[in-house]
């Protein structure tokens, strides 16, 4: 797809694989008072996609803090590691 934006069909299909849970933390849609967002697991400005492989439904809380991020520094072993992908991890 290289549509500009998410088309309501595609949020659908994204939300119905997601069984509205957030792909992140697993919180629940309908206990939310803030919508859940598309995200992109690699975000367009690091050249991803808006394939459905790259789309993932996100609360508000985890969205915010992964921003455009793909990897981060482990606190365990002050490695650089990719984020948690919510399908292949």
């Amino acid at each position: 797809m290289s549509e500009k934006f998410i088309t309501v069909a595609v949020r659908k299909i994204v939300a119905t694989r997601a069984r509205e849970c957030c792909e992140y933390c697993r919180s629940q849609l309908f206990f939310s008072c803030d919508p859940f967002v598309i995200d992109h697991i690699i975000p367009k400005s690091r050249n991803g996609s808006d394939e459905l492989d790259n789309l993932a439904l996100a609360c508000q809380g985890c969205n915010g803090i992964k921003y455009n991020k793909i990897m981060a520094e482990d606190p365990v072993t002050n490695e650089i590691v990719s984020l948690f992908h919510p399908r292949k991890d």
